[in-house]
């Protein structure tokens, strides 16, 4: 009986897709605090700071060219109390002014209302397990 449990595993295991790890010069989680302590307008300027920086020459270059792999894995995820995180934009690859420009879009569409509380610690707690498992093998973090 151990031996099909074995086998089975190892069969399983073999028709299993491998997981992909795409090498990139930076895993970046934008942690993005959107508290009562702001108003509709300042989340919205937030959010459009946030694509416009992404979308400039000078970020562009910087992916481009400032590191060996040319690409980095960006993900942006709004936060407030401790148990009041919202994904906006999941792990999404940026090499081209192009990504750049489709993640922008993302934060741009809509814009957040504010979520009750403030807690640094809750944001952490949720972001550290983001980076396992998430496709991306960073030179930093």
């Amino acid at each position: 009986m151990r031996a099909l449990i074995v086998a089975l595993a190892t069969i399983l295991a073999a028709a299993a897709p491998a997981r992909s790890e795409t090498p990139v010069d930076v895993e970046l989680i934008l942690a993005v605090d959107v508290s009562l302590s702001m108003t509709p307008r300042e989340l919205e300027i937030q959010r459009r700071g946030y694509a416009e920086a992404l979308v400039s020459d000078e970020v562009i270059e910087a992916i481009r060219f400032g590191g060996q792999h040319g690409q980095v894995a960006l993900t942006y995820i709004e936060w407030a109390g401790p148990y009041s995180q919202r994904l906006v934009v999941d792990w999404r690859l940026i090499r081209t002014r192009a990504d750049a420009e489709a993640f922008a879009a993302r934060l741009t569409t809509a814009f957040p209302d504010a979520l009750p509380r403030t807690s640094i610690s809750g944001i952490i707690d949720h972001s550290i397990p983001r980076f396992q498992d998430n496709g991306f093998v960073g030179e930093r973090r």
